[in-house]
């Protein structure tokens, strides 16, 4: 399946800034095998992991893009005002460019991981701030990183509309639309996205979420404003029982398509928090997750890349953010913490191995 000129004209923008479309595909590792069907397999990339030469080996073998885990974000860039540091992003730039991948920029505006002196300016010096800081990251980081997640969770958790934030409460809404074309001043070769979560499933409160991104959309392409694509984060929890569905993605997935927008995946893990302590039984929902999930959106050819939050168990946030009620780790990725392929890396691979000609 071919994708559209409109789609390849924006990915040869961010081609042209950034060189090829992740690491050159060898061998059996993860981007290989999405490189058969025309994408980038990427990963979250901790500044410990830089710190572990096996963890480094195995994603060398399976990852050709990286996304800065927490060294882009507005509390590791800028702690205090106008006082800008870069030393753990670079380090994570540079290890992408030594080993030929690319790199996603996470994240520009977002309501959490602020630096405390935000929170006290009034509405004219914030915004003042945000365009300073959205211009100085993505200048830093142009003609290196190939998207941004330009505005990061602006939709409210419940799907009515955007989040209460900082930014909303303070600026109102036109806060988007201001950053979207401050990173095109800074960044023009760069895919400027929106980055979300809870887009996947087929439930009534996504189904509400997915109606307030697409009248975000509708308005921004209104108004003339930058934007190229749309994060899906697709943090997912493997179902106790049901078999794991995502019945109504693909149509959703056509709807951004026809507003003429790229899709990436930016964030996937699985988590296992609501399945019995059994290890064999959780790996295996888990993996099930996985292989649902991938059928439902491979098929898409607005589709660009797909990026895991990390490789390996042992780098996973979910221990924290969502431990399990009888505290074992959990187990949401494609290997385990000794970095040993799991069931799930299996199904992903399975999934990913082409039925068709690359688009």
């Amino acid at each position: 399946m071919r994708r559209r000129p409109l789609l390849l004209a924006g990915l040869g923008l961010a081609l042209a800034a950034c060189g090829a479309l992740g690491r050159p595909a060898k061998g059996n590792g993860l981007q290989a095998l999405a490189a058969q069907r025309g994408l980038t397999w990427g990963s979250a990339l901790s500044l410990a992991a830089l710190d572990q030469p096996e963890l480094l080996t195995l994603i060398q073998h399976n990852v050709g893009a990286i996304t800065p885990e927490n060294a882009l974000k507005w509390d590791a860039t800028e702690p205090e005002p106008g006082r800008f540091s870069f030393s753990d992003a670079d380090r994570q730039l540079a290890y992408a460019k030594r080993n030929q991948m690319t790199v996603r920029g996470h994240a520009l505006v977002w309501h959490r991981q602020l630096p405390g002196w935000l929170e006290s300016l009034e509405p004219t010096p914030l915004r003042q701030a945000l365009e300073r800081h959205v211009q100085h990251v993505a200048s830093h980081t142009r003609g290196r990183v190939i998207s941004w997640d330009v505005v990061n969770e602006p939709l409210d958790e419940q799907g009515h509309g955007l989040r209460r934030s900082l930014w909303l409460e303070k600026l109102g809404p036109d806060y988007i639309a201001d950053a979207l074309r401050w990173a095109r001043q800074a960044d023009p070769k760069a895919r400027l996205l929106i980055n979300d979560y809870g887009l996947e499933g087929d439930d009534p409160q996504t189904a509400r979420k997915r109606v307030s991104l697409l009248t975000l959309i509708d308005q921004l392409q209104r108004d003339g404003v930058p934007l190229d694509g749309i994060g899906l984060q697709a943090h997912l929890v493997a179902p106790r029982e049901d078999e794991p569905r995502f019945a109504t993605l693909p149509a959703f997935l056509q709807q951004l398509r026809q507003r003429g927008l790229a899709v990436e995946i930016t964030e996937l893990d699985v988590s296992d928090r609501e399945l019995p302590s059994a290890t064999a039984l959780r790996d295996g929902r888990v993996a099930a997750t996985y292989g649902a999930f991938l059928r439902a959106v491979l098929p898409e050819p607005a589709l660009k890349q797909i990026t895991t939050w990390g490789l390996s168990d042992r780098d996973t946030w979910l221990n924290g953010a969502f431990p399990r009620s009888d505290g074992l780790p959990q187990r949401p990725l494609p290997y385990d913490a000794n970095l040993q392929a799991k069931p799930a890396r299996s199904s992903i691979a399975a999934t990913l191995q082409p039925t068709e000609a690359p688009r």
